[in-house]
Parts: structure tokens; C-alpha cells; sequence
């Protein structure tokens, strides 16, 4: 990253396209971020609505955007999270062609009859074949366990009754109010040359009337910061096709940030809190595994999206009520405290700043994760100082408020 320039390149667009820029990159990474993801679900919108559009989006009356990509060298992609909805290619080479086809994805929707009610079924197999996964069937047990009113309970895509609801006329609807700059990030990241980018996209600014319109809505619409609260569930049992037991330990954080940017701090924290409490240097992930209740399945997840902050914590296990057993103890008594030493902490936060800065070697990492901490008023070359300047105390303190039994539920899967 000391080598990263990052600077703006044009205004015109009504929303921030900015460029991080690395001399030692052949390669150019770029991508196009919409703050509309699978929980805002207002005003009749189903679930799975932004996953679907998301599709649907790369569709054109004569081609679909993945082979214009295709056409000039480019590899392209999308994804959708619980609150971002994205689209990227990579190219070496047709920089501004790659640039324009993607700000046609995006400022020119195609929905069609014919068209929606394909996908409809494409989706759907997509559904059903993810139904059938014991890891995700875990999951999705686990969050409607930690957030049983809320619409991140549901999965993604949605279910084969929610997207049966989608029109075009519903997508056209969803497409104006969410996809406006507002709501827009572009970044790309690699080999750029801004000047002549600059130049490009005024010139296409002036002749391209769907990304005028886009570029000319003012709204600023209405998402979902933070989740709808109801009691955790505490423990669910169920029976699936797996050869072994699985267990998933969901914890659930309630936040009161000042601001958005707190809640990158938030992330920070709880990724390190928990590599102390669980990585594999704590005596206590070295305790499990010499006592056999894990393997190398064992591992957590951080989830930080707006107002939203949980951990998922799982592994397959031969002893999954033991497990829970130890597990309980070790967090609702407070037996974790020794792992929370200074000397402990300066380890891994020397790892995880090195872990950082390596991961933004890779151009999609980069991009990505920049364009995400932009919505949160945070730049990405700010995150190193931000994790250097983490204290022990900090995480003591979180570590009481996060290891309550009321913030947890466990789900344990047998076979069936």
C-alpha cells in the first residue's frame, strides 16, 4: 500500500469515481457499488429482490453486458451482500471500453416479461441447489435463531415464493429509487490513467442520455441501518443429510454507533477479539483440538454491514453437546480473560496489519474493500493506523458486553 496513490477523477458523474492507483499493476480492477442489498426490503419489496436485480441488470436488448466485457478482454462479475449489491471486471488493456460497459450495466435496466419469469426459474434451481447444503442450511438456522424478525434471516437469493413475486414493473420500481448517486461508488484500482479517464468519461457524460439520467436523480432513499431486535432463540436441534455433526455458535451485538465509521472500528475490534479468544495461538483452540472436540473445520466469522454486527462461530465435531458445554463455559465465565494480554494483542495486531496490507496486493481486494469503508466515511489507507492504535482495554471491555448468554443461540445439526 505505500506505493497506493488514490485520487478523484471526475465530479461529473454525481458520485464519487475515484482510482487507486499502483504503477507496479498491468492489470486494472474496477468496480461499481450500490447501497442496496438483500435486507432492504421496504414498501413490498420481496426478499431476494436485490440478488434478482442484480441478474437482471446484465441483460440488454441485444446482448447481455458479460459478453461486451467478454468482447474487449475483460473478466466480469457481480455479487450482492445483506446491504451492497455490486458489479467489477478486470481487464489488462480497453480500460475506458471496460468503463463504459459497465456504466451501461448500470444506468440501463432491460426487463421484460420473458426475461424476468427466466430467471424467476434460474433462481430457483439456485435456491433449491443451495437447500441441499448442510453449511448453509446451518447458517440460515443459526440467523433466524439471532434475528428471527428480521429480513437478514432470510437467505439472499430469497425463496421460491418471494422472487414468484417480481415483475418488471417491480424491478423498474426498485431500480429507480435504489440506483441513483446517492447511493454509488466507483472505484478502480491498478493501472489507471486518470487524465485520459477523466477526459473519457466527460466525453461520454455528454452523449450517453441513460447514464444522464441516472446521474440527474436526487434522492436519497431510504435503507435499512440497523436490524429489527427480538429475543434469541437460544439453542435449536435439527437433522439434515451430513455425514458428521456440525455445530454453529451465533452471537449477536447490539450497536449504538455515533456514526457509520464507528462501525468499521466495531469490525476491527471484534476481528481481533476474536482471533485472540479463538485463533489458533490461544491456548484454548490448542485445548480443543489435543481434546478432540475440533478439527481444522473449526473457524468464525465477523459480520459488520451498517447498524448490523454478529459472529458466527462453527465446526464439525464427533461431540457437539460437549462442545457447547465447553464453549459456554469458557465465554459466560469469563475463563478467556488470559488470552486478552498485551503481549498476546501486539501479536496479532502485528499479523492482522500485516495481513491487511498484503491482501490489498490483490487488485479485487483492493477495489472492493475500498468502495465498501467509502459509504462508512473511512478511506482504506486509514485502516492500518486504525488497527495499530487498537488497545487490550478496548477489547476487555467489548468482550463483557459481546459474552452474555443472552446474545447467543447454538445449532446443532445431526445426520439424519
Amino acid at each position: 500500500m505505500n506505493n497506493l496513490e488514490v485520487i478523484d477523477i471526475t465530479k461529473k458523474l454525481n458520485f464519487p469515481v475515484r482510482a487507486l492507483i499502483n504503477p507496479q499493476f498491468n492489470q486494472t480492477y474496477a468496480i461499481a457499488m450500490v447501497d442496496f442489498g438483500a435486507v432492504d426490503t421496504f414498501n413490498k419489496v420481496p426478499a431476494g429482490a436485490a440478488h434478482f436485480l442484480e441478474h437482471k441488470l446484465f441483460a440488454k436488448p441485444q446482448f447481455d453486458s458479460s459478453q461486451r466485457f467478454a468482447q474487449y478482454g475483460a473478466e466480469s462479475n457481480a455479487f450482492t451482500s445483506y446491504t451492497k449489491t455490486a458489479y467489477l471486471f478486470k481487464s489488462i488493456g480497453h480500460v475506458q471500453e471496460n468503463i463504459a460497459t459497465l456504466l451501461d450495466l448500470i444506468s440501463r435496466p432491460f426487463f421484460t416479461l420473458e426475461n424476468v419469469h427466466r430467471e424467476q426459474e434460474i433462481i430457483a434451481q439456485e435456491i433449491n441447489m443451495y437447500a441441499d447444503m448442510p453449511d448453509w442450511f446451518l447458517e440460515q438456522t443459526t440467523l433466524k435463531s439471532l434475528f428471527n424478525q428480521d429480513p437478514i434471516a432470510q437467505d439472499i437469493a430469497g425463496s421460491i415464493e418471494s422472487i414468484s413475486k417480481i415483475t418488471p414493473e417491480l424491478l423498474t420500481d426498485i431500480y429507480q429509487e435504489y440506483y441513483v448517486p446517492a447511493n454509488l461508488r466507483l472505484y478502480l484500482a491498478g493501472k489507471v490513467d486518470a487524465t485520459l479517464l477523466e477526459q473519457y468519461l466527460d466525453n461520454l457524460i455528454t452523449t450517453n442520455n441513460d447514464l444522464q439520467t441516472l446521474i440527474q436523480r436526487h434522492q436519497k432513499p431510504k435503507v435499512r441501518l440497523a436490524p429489527e431486535l427480538a429475543p434469541i432463540r437460544p439453542q435449536q436441534v435439527i437433522h439434515f443429510k451430513t455425514h458428521r455433526a456440525h455445530l454453529m455458535v451465533g452471537i449477536r451485538i447490539t450497536t449504538s454507533p455515533k456514526n457509520l465509521s464507528a462501525m468499521i472500528l466495531l469490525q476491527n475490534q471484534l476481528d481481533l477479539l476474536l482471533e485472540l479468544v479463538f485463533g489458533e495461538m490461544s491456548e484454548f483452540h490448542q485445548k480443543l483440538t489435543n481434546d478432540g472436540l475440533i478439527d481444522d473445520s473449526f473457524g468464525y466469522n465477523v459480520i459488520v454491514e451498517r447498524g448490523y454486527a454478529f459472529a458466527l462461530i462453527s465446526c464439525e465435531t464427533d461431540d457437539p453437546t460437549r462442545l457447547v458445554q465447553v464453549l459456554e463455559d469458557y465465554l459466560l465465565a469469563g475463563k478467556y480473560q488470559s488470552e486478552l494480554s498485551s503481549a498476546n494483542m501486539a501479536v496479532i495486531q502485528r499479523d492482522s496489519i500485516g495481513s491487511y496490507i498484503f491482501a490489498q496486493d490483490y487488485l479485487d481486494n483492493l477495489a472492493t474493500e475500498a468502495a465498501e469503508l467509502d459509504f462508512y466515511g473511512v478511506k482504506i489507507n486509514q485502516v492500518p493506523h486504525l488497527l495499530d492504535n487498537l488497545q487490550v482495554e478496548e477489547l476487555r471491555t467489548l468482550a463483557q458486553s459481546v459474552f452474555k448468554g443472552t446474545n447467543l443461540t447454538k445449532t446443532i445439526m445431526y445426520p439424519e
